[in-house]
């Protein structure tokens, strides 16, 4: 792509066990021929160890991106994992507020996988188990209050998706939707995609968490 200023970066971001093919099939869903798509591949077996050295790879791409594009606002994405590594990367780095259209967590466990919790109930360390169990909410929140955000949950068993637990994506100031389908399947569904664009064009859908 030329070093034209793109209408809007839109970073997407695959989570655990996995990589960024479906989310650059969502991202081709979501964003036009002006749009820049970022999705870093962080590497199926690097996201089964530790959360902290995949921040910081997404932190570095994000960086340059932001360096390039000085003046393109940021749209963000993040399935599973992936949307707790922005909430975190959101939370270390307030000055990129301003720039951020808004952010889409879909089926991300923010307030602590129970899979995590199970596989480390203790929380001393056992791989990315341990990182995947911990309550981002009080964070999520914050960036919330200032940032338009959807939460997108799948329930297939009257309570979550297979995978995350539809309670532990709902916080504060969040917009809210739930739809039929399991934790993989969300990841680059139409009906995912038409969600998001809706928000782009309408922060209030959904269910406004206080």
């Amino acid at each position: 792509m030329s070093s034209q200023t793109p209408e809007f970066i839109l970073f997407v971001q695959h989570g655990w066990a996995d990589d960024n093919r479906a989310m650059l099939n969502l991202a081709s869903q979501l964003a036009a021929d002006n749009a820049l798509i970022v999705a870093p591949d962080l590497g199926f077996v690097q996201t089964w160890l530790r959360i902290e050295p995949l921040i910081q790879m997404v932190e570095k791409v994000a960086f340059q991106q932001l360096q390039t594009y000085p003046e393109a606002p940021l749209r963000i994405v993040g399935h599973s994992m992936g949307g707790l590594i922005w909430i975190e990367l959101l939370h270390r780095h307030r000055n990129w507020w301003p720039r951020v259209h808004s952010l889409v967590l879909v089926g991300s466990p923010v307030g602590g996988a129970d899979l995590g919790r199970i596989l480390d109930p203790f929380g001393v360390g056992l791989g990315i188990a341990a990182d995947l169990g911990c309550n981002r909410k009080p964070m999520a929140t914050e960036i919330a209050a200032v940032i338009p955000t959807l939460a997108i949950a799948g329930d297939i068993d009257g309570g979550s998706d297979g995978t995350v637990t539809v309670n532990c994506t709902r916080f504060a100031y969040v917009h809210y939707v739930s739809i039929p389908e399991s934790h993989a399947a969300l990841r680059d569904h139409p009906a995912v995609a038409a969600l998001i664009r809706n928000f782009w064009d309408d922060f209030t859908i959904g269910i406004h968490t206080q």
